[in-house]
């Protein structure tokens, strides 16, 4: 297949966009209706509060709610009966934190974050405290320790986060289109003796002048006719691209946090393997087939069915089939019926959820594999795909 840049959001759509959610992403109407979600959770547990904790750029909750992204560490102490308060570090961090974040007041979270969380905690006379975030069992046993009684909310929280808003979409549609401009820019600049580091520059460039992220960018490069991989590595490697390879590559451009996620394979030469085209047949027939049967209400049992080419094939998978996305890996996390990822998840798709659509074809050998996927919002009728990369196997446009 010859690349197109044929793209959903054309230049001027693109800035459209980049206008309406400029400087801060959401609307106050957007934050306040978050944070009533929250409070009356609290209210209806009983808690009296709520701590939620990030550390080293993890953490969705506190970005959500403030718009803040967690930098080194950030606790945002939310009560019925007091202001909230983020808490954050480095104290060089805290200017930016306190323009950016929304509804609270920024303080230095001191020497120790725990310790100013503990001393909140004791000024608001909290006793039911719930927990969101992953703090170290450490954290966790000093504030018990103290007498307080702790809850997680971790559960509850990725559930209030399946269903996007019409501005977190729009949020993701830049990250797809981020997403897609590394894809194109890896057809149209790669070359051999290249490295897979250059792969990560490639990708990256494309989307730092218009202030996109990175989320994640895998890529592994494999000898089509002695293939050693069958899977994109999530850690670059120095190793040279050669004419006779085959990249596959997972990319999550984001803005703001919001990534897109579009998988795609490409050969380095007019002429790929034959395994090559046939794994990818499979892998587009299954793609297509689980596409059309997603909208509201859809099972996992029809998606499963939906994939089933796969196993009739003889082939496999090696990641999740398909996965909820956007504020974290969310529900549903489905694997194929040759790779279960556990349990079959009990749940339905509903109008307005992000899922990426993955089927990753692989065989026994553990060393040949093709990429394909795209992130799709669930409509009430079937699913909007907000990825524009060309579907298929790609042919490098150097090849």
């Amino acid at each position: 297949m010859v690349f197109t840049s044929n793209f959903s959001l054309e230049p001027d759509a693109e800035l459209q966009l980049f206008r309406q959610i400029k400087g801060r992403c959401f609307s106050d109407k957007e934050y306040q209706d978050r944070w009533q979600i929250v409070t009356s959770y609290l209210q209806h547990k009983k808690l009296d509060s709520l701590v939620i904790y990030g550390s080293e750029r993890a953490g969705t909750a506190i970005p959500w709610l403030t718009g803040w992204p967690v930098t080194a560490e950030a606790a945002l102490i939310i009560s019925l009966d007091a202001d909230a308060k983020l808490y954050v570090q480095y104290h060089n961090h805290t200017p930016q934190a306190a323009t950016t974040a929304y509804g609270v007041d920024v303080l230095w979270a001191g020497p120790k974050t725990v310790q100013s969380i503990l001393d909140r905690l004791a000024q608001i006379k909290s006793h039911r405290v719930g927990i969101i975030g992953k703090m170290n069992l450490d954290m966790i046993n000093f504030i018990q320790n103290a007498g307080y009684s702790l809850f997680s909310l971790d559960k509850w929280y990725e559930t209030a986060r399946l269903i996007k808003s019409p501005t977190e979409i729009n949020c993701l549609k830049l990250g797809a289109y981020f997403s897609d401009l590394a894809v194109k820019s890896i057809y149209e600049k790669v070359t051999p003796d290249m490295t897979e580091y250059d792969l990560v520059a490639l990708a990256e460039n494309s989307w730092l002048s218009l202030g996109g992220q990175a989320h994640i960018r895998y890529f592994i490069s494999t000898n089509m006719d002695n293939p050693d991989g069958m899977v994109p590595r999530q850690n670059a490697t120095s190793r040279v691209i050669s004419r006779d390879d085959l990249l596959t590559m997972e990319i999550s451009g984001a803005f703001r946090g919001y990534a897109g996620q579009v998988l795609r394979s490409m050969s380095m030469r007019p002429n790929p393997a034959s395994w090559v085209l046939e794994f990818h047949e499979i892998a587009d027939k299954a793609f297509e087939s689980i596409a059309s049967v997603l909208r509201s209400g859809c099972t996992m049992s029809e998606i499963l069915d939906a994939s089933s080419i796969i196993e009739e094939s003889g082939l496999t998978t090696c990641d999740d089939l398909i996965h909820g996305f956007g504020g974290g890996y969310l529900p549903p996390i489905l694997g194929s019926k040759s790779r279960p990822a556990g349990k079959i998840p009990d749940i339905n798709l509903e109008q307005g959820m992000a899922v990426v659509v993955q089927p990753n074809i692989t065989d026994a050998s553990g060393k040949r594999g093709v990429q394909t996927g795209a992130l799709f919002i669930i409509t009430q009728t079937g699913a909007q795909c907000l990825q524009q990369s060309p579907s298929g196997l790609l042919i490098a446009k150097h090849a």
